[in-house]
């Protein structure tokens, strides 16, 4: 019988990684027992990182999985040095199996000026921390490794992909708009925190080419002027709910007739995932993330979304076109059946079995 300890942030609600941990734990068999420690989400308090290191360090399972985002141990992630310090030294004194399971990847690309020089020497650092620390690294997509790896190698590697609920909530796509105020106008979404990377700016600016409502279903998550400059220049066609709870988050995919995920940096995608699981077509950006779901299975259309009249043309068309609106769906169902987050589960557990 697999044992494991897993290490990330809680479900609640607050950060993509533990809403993810929740719904992987949930698909893995039942003869799989894991001990679940949480971290917080970007503390300035050094004190919980080093304490779950030493919990997790000590533990009595034979594997320790962790599940990696840089944003989660405080500002540029400067927590993550006496966390993986103590944890890679209890573990090997201990012979315990360390597997991270990496949600992002930071690389010379993610770097912005000022001081890129510094930048790239810690960057190159932190990822250097997590391949000493690491036994088997999991990522959610083949880009994600790519770019990881530019950094620094890992000997033992693999791709999981993040799975696709099949537990969704049950409502007629009438009913979902009503619950967030609408009739039935054609409902554009882009659902999820508001994030500079995430490219709600040019969410907003694709809104004013259309008289039909655009909606940011999120709450803003640690981008506070970013958020008021949006609500300053929305057009009133642009609504921006703030934080929703989950039924209401989940009433927005049921209710958008297209998602449009203008995304700059990505690597994987829940929300997507999301999209996936309900069905609502997407449009995502020109990334190497979307480029491969759209050469592989077909489930996404892929444009330049910093290229508003492009952008625009094509939310359009695929509004307007009832053959390639189906074709979408049809793609997106094939790759659900190909990548449910139960399968997930299960490779979780052969993957237990096998340390």
């Amino acid at each position: 019988m697999p044992q494991v300890t897993i290490v990330s942030t809680s479900n609640d609600g607050s950060c993509g990684i533990g809403t993810y941990t929740g719904n992987l734990l949930a698909s893995m068999p039942d003869s799989v027992t894991v001990n679940w420690l949480t971290l917080p989400l970007r503390s300035v308090n050094p004190l919980p990182y080093v304490i779950t290191a030493f919990r997790a360090g000590t533990t009595q399972d034979p594997t320790i999985h962790i599940q990696h985002e840089y944003g989660i141990y405080g500002p540029k992630s400067i927590w993550s040095w006496p966390f993986f310090l103590i944890l890679s030294l209890l573990a090997t004194l201990r012979g315990r199996e360390v597997i991270i399971t990496f949600h992002s990847a930071w690389n010379d690309e993610t770097i912005s000026s000022p001081l890129v020089l510094m930048k790239r020497l810690y960057v190159g650092a932190n990822n250097r921390l997590l391949a000493a620390t690491v036994d088997h690294a999991i990522f959610l997509s083949d880009n994600a490794s790519t770019a990881f790896q530019q950094s620094v190698q890992l000997n033992s590697v693999e791709t999981i992909p993040h799975g696709v609920q099949t537990e969704t909530r049950s409502l007629s796509q009438k009913e979902a708009k009503r619950e967030l105020g609408y009739d039935d106008q054609q409902l554009v979404i882009l659902p999820g925190y508001i994030r500079p990377e995430k490219g709600c700016d040019t969410f907003v600016t694709l809104a004013e080419q259309f008289d039909i409502p655009f909606i940011l279903a999120g709450g803003c998550q640690d981008a506070p002027e970013y958020c008021a400059s949006l609500r300053e220049r929305a057009p009133p066609n642009v609504e921006i709910t703030g934080k929703l709870d989950e039924e209401t988050f989940h009433a927005a995919f049921i209710a958008a007739d297209l998602v449009v995920l203008p995304y700059r940096e990505v690597t994987q995608s829940g929300i997507f995932n999301l999209c996936i699981a309900y069905g609502v077509p997407v449009i995502g950006s020109d990334t190497q993330y979307f480029r491969s779901l759209a050469d592989e299975w077909g489930c996404v259309e892929v444009v330049d979304t910093e290229n508003v009249e492009a952008s625009a043309e094509r939310i359009r068309n695929l509004l307007s076109n009832d053959n390639k609106y189906t074709a979408l769906t049809s793609a997106m169902s094939e790759y659900r059946k190909s990548a449910s987050i139960e399968s997930i589960g299960q490779q979780h557990k052969d993957l237990y079995d096998m340390r």
